[in-house]
């Protein structure tokens, strides 16, 4: 009996020892699969407009963000102008101007149309037509928003005469100079390509109230800052900071003691450095509301001539 027990019980262990082994060799074990060598995780591919916003430095006040984007459509020259400044959303209920602009076959500015940036969209607010007699312009614009307004613009070479609400006269040699028609009151900016910075003043009667000059920190990025001349340190004058190619987009952003504009400008380098380099920045001041932040932009522009060919 002794014998027979215990052959029972070695032939009991060896069964459960079986059954062990057959239950570990059943177990599903997990498999965690490791990338071939010299492979990188694949990251979800870009479109083409969140690679531009990566890619194109400087501000871009036409994305989307929480409205509708700002599309290029037929116009030959897209701003997008966005008014940055504290409060300004609050007061008038949008902050953005969009000016699409149209030229003739020389590249000189005929008209165009601008809207506000809304949550509906583009809502217009003025249409600009130019019509040319002789050396004479005349510029209407017409809107349900405001005044309708027009100026006569007397072409005479590199002298431009301007009449209406308000007269000035502005000429081009080695500086965009806006001036007075008496010539008390100059805004000089230089636009002489071997002038590097590309300085400016701002002057009354003999006296100079404000200086500006252009630097530039990196290929394709230049800064401009304009103060009073005692002013070193730029505190209570303003800066524009432009990202800038030369045959396509400027991109600029403009800050004082807060924050003022940022842009976006399509075709704009074009019209500058093109054959109406002064009638153009004469009727974009006149369209955009005469502006000491947008005239060193056109001076830089029509510097520009002859460039990036």
């Amino acid at each position: 009996m002794k014998r027979s027990f215990r052959f029972s019980s070695a032939l009991f262990l060896i069964l459960m020892i079986a059954m062990v082994f057959m239950v570990i060799s059943c177990k599903q074990t997990k498999v965690v699969e490791k990338p071939l060598e010299g492979v990188t995780a694949k990251t979800p591919a870009k479109t083409d407009a969140a690679q531009n916003v990566v890619t194109m430095p400087g501000p871009h006040p036409e994305a989307s963000a929480n409205l509708p984007e700002i599309k290029k459509q037929n116009e030959n020259i897209l701003i997008v102008y966005k008014h940055t400044g504290p409060g300004y959303m609050e007061a008038y209920g949008f902050d953005t101007y969009i000016f699409r602009l149209l030229t003739d076959g020389s590249g000189q500015i005929v008209g165009g149309t601008s809207y506000q940036r809304t949550a509906g969209g583009e809502k217009e607010f003025a249409q600009y037509n130019a019509s040319v007699s002789g050396d004479t312009i005349s510029l209407a614009a017409s809107s349900a928003e405001q005044k309708p307004w027009s100026y006569t613009i007397k072409n005479k070479g590199n002298r431009v005469e301007v009449s209406g609400a308000h007269n000035v006269v502005v000429t081009l040699d080695k500086s965009l100079v806006f001036s007075s028609p008496d010539g008390t009151y100059k805004e000089v900016y230089s636009s002489d390509p071997s002038e590097e910075n590309l300085p400016s003043e701002i002057r009354k009667a003999n006296a100079i109230l404000e200086k500006g000059s252009w630097a530039y920190p990196e290929k394709g990025k230049a800064v401009y800052n304009q103060t009073k001349p005692e002013d070193t340190e730029n505190i209570e004058g303003f800066q524009i900071t432009l990202w800038y190619q030369d045959k396509g987009d400027y991109r600029f952003a403009t800050e004082g003691p807060e924050p003022l504009n940022e842009v976006y400008a399509s075709g704009l380098a074009e019209a500058l450095a093109g054959d109406h380099g002064l009638i153009n920045a004469v009727m974009l001041d006149l369209m955009l509301g005469e502006s000491s932040y947008m005239r060193p932009i056109y001076a830089f522009g029509i510097s520009r001539k002859g460039l990036g060919k």
